[in-house]
């Protein structure tokens, strides 16, 4: 196996990655100004967090490498360091794009379960932006389940998923 094949296996993988966890979409919905609401089933959110860094750091890595390796007369060793600093220079893009500021607008603020949220697991919360009535993903912030119907509060809505919980009642 040549150096070059190596580093389009990382790219190719890296690819793949990417769109099963949903980044390469994440990524289009930043340059498209709307929220992505992902698949409540499709991965548990702390391995799609990891395995989303991981597709990042391999995509521009594989990328970089592949084209330094096939030119003659270029280092294994520099093109090696130069794939793993544009690797790590795309994790540190891929997290500054996707971080969303916090709207002041939309913590605190009450929204309607649609689709129950399972602990660990997303459901789907109404809440109302702009005069408009909005669908959009919600994980809980409690571990526990919260039924669809319920009055949740916004918690934080710092990415494309609000984080809820149900009211305190006092």
């Amino acid at each position: 196996m040549t150096w070059a094949f190596g580093y389009f296996v990382c790219f190719i993988v890296g690819l793949v990655l990417g769109a099963v966890t949903g980044l390469v979409r994440d990524l289009r919905s930043v340059a498209q100004h709307h929220v992505g609401v992902p698949h409540s089933n499709l991965h548990p959110p702390f391995l799609g967090l990891v395995v989303s860094r991981l597709a990042a750091f391999l995509i521009p890595s594989g990328l970089v490498g592949f084209v330094l390796a096939v030119q003659r007369g270029s280092d294994r060793k520099a093109a090696l360091i130069l794939a793993c600093i544009a690797g790590a220079v795309g994790v540190l893009a891929a997290s500054l794009l996707l971080r969303r500021k916090r709207s002041a607008e939309t913590r605190g603020q009450h929204a309607t379960v649609v689709k129950e949220i399972q602990p660990g697991g997303y459901g789907q919360v109404r809440i109302e932006r702009n005069g408009l009535s909005v669908l959009l993903a919600a994980q809980s912030a409690d571990p526990y389940s919260i039924p669809a119907g319920s009055e949740v509060e916004v918690v934080d809505s710092t990415r494309s998923v609000l984080t809820v919980r149900l009211p305190a009642r006092g």
